[in-house]
């Protein structure tokens, strides 16, 4: 298998894995409060040990999917990335 494709099998691992992190928790439900991206990152085991580079990883990996219209971010204007709330698109 070539490297490029089994990386972009892994990302689609890890959007398809937050996605479902997203449908079991009732607040990320469309119209909902959302859940903070700590508490996906933590729900989803990307933010073991307080590693910086996994919790930026959840980061990117939700942003990608809300730029592909499948999840929104609730409150736009909180600065502190991992206090922002996420919920499924509406």
């Amino acid at each position: 298998m070539n490297l490029h494709k089994r990386g972009t099998e892994l990302i689609t691992g890890l959007k398809d894995h937050l996605l479902e992190v997203l449908r079991g928790h009732p607040d990320a439900e469309a119209g909902g409060t959302g859940v903070l991206q700590e508490e996906i990152a933590r729900r989803a085991g990307l933010h073991s040990m307080g590693t910086g580079e996994l919790d930026h990883t959840c980061g990117e990996l939700l942003r990608l999917l809300n730029k592909e219209g499948r999840i929104e971010l609730v409150d736009e204007v909180e600065q502190d990335e991992k206090k922002r709330r996420w919920r499924l698109h509406s």
